[in-house]
């Protein structure tokens, strides 16, 4: 599975926001924006923005599971 796909999986399961994503990943939101259009052959999401984003989501969730103890 390319990145861009594993990307846009987790994004839509999760329902996250371009806006958070591009936080996620440490990217500026023109850049995700840019990476998102399959249209664009100069950028590309790459494995470290799907790694960016994964280690994203496991950090809010241990600090969702820590302020419910």
């Amino acid at each position: 599975m390319e990145p861009i796909d594993k990307i846009n999986k987790v994004l839509d399961d999760f329902g996250i926001t371009g806006v958070k994503a591009a936080e996620a990943m440490g990217i500026t939101y023109a850049t995700f924006k840019s990476k998102r259009n399959p249209n664009n052959d100069r950028h590309s999401f790459n494995e470290k923005n799907y790694t960016d984003l994964v280690t994203f989501i496991i950090s809010l969730a241990y600090k969702l599971e820590a302020a419910n103890k």
